[in-house]
C-alpha cells in the first residue's frame, strides 16, 4: 500500500511538473509568429499553376465578383516560384505583402527571442 501511494505521490508530481513546462513552453511560443511562418511556407509551397483551388474569399462565397484581396495568396506563391510577372498581373500587391510579413515576423522574433532572451533563460 505505501508502494502505491509513494507511486501515485511520483505520478502526480511528473504530471504537475510538465503542466507547469507545458505552461512555460505556450508562454514562451508565439501563436501570431508561427501563423506567419506556417502561412508563408504554405504559400511558398503551393502551386500557383494549378487551376482549381480553394478559395476562403467570403466576396466570392456569397456571389460577389469584386474583392481586393483576390489573388494576393496566388500573388505571393508566384513570387516564391520566382514568376514575378504573374504575381504582379494578379495582384500588385504581392511583394509588399511578403515584405510587410517578412518585417512583421523579425519584429517579433526581435521582442519576443531577443530583446528578452535574458528574461527567457531566467525563468
Amino acid at each position: 500500500m505505501i508502494i502505491i501511494q509513494q507511486e501515485n505521490f511520483h505520478n502526480n508530481l511528473l504530471i504537475g511538473s510538465s503542466k507547469i513546462a507545458m505552461k512555460k513552453l505556450i508562454k514562451y511560443i508565439d501563436l501570431e509568429l508561427i501563423i506567419w511562418i506556417g502561412g508563408l511556407i504554405y504559400l511558398a509551397s503551393i502551386n500557383p499553376y494549378e487551376t482549381d483551388h480553394f478559395n476562403f474569399c467570403l466576396f466570392n462565397a456569397i456571389g460577389i465578383d469584386f474583392c481586393p484581396g483576390c489573388g494576393l495568396g496566388r500573388s505571393v506563391s508566384y513570387i516564391f516560384h520566382g514568376d514575378f510577372y504573374s504575381s504582379f498581373f494578379q495582384h500588385p500587391l504581392g511583394l509588399f505583402a511578403i515584405i510587410v510579413l517578412s518585417i512583421r515576423i523579425f519584429h517579433l522574433v526581435k521582442s519576443k527571442y531577443i530583446t528578452n532572451k535574458s528574461e527567457v533563460l531566467n525563468g
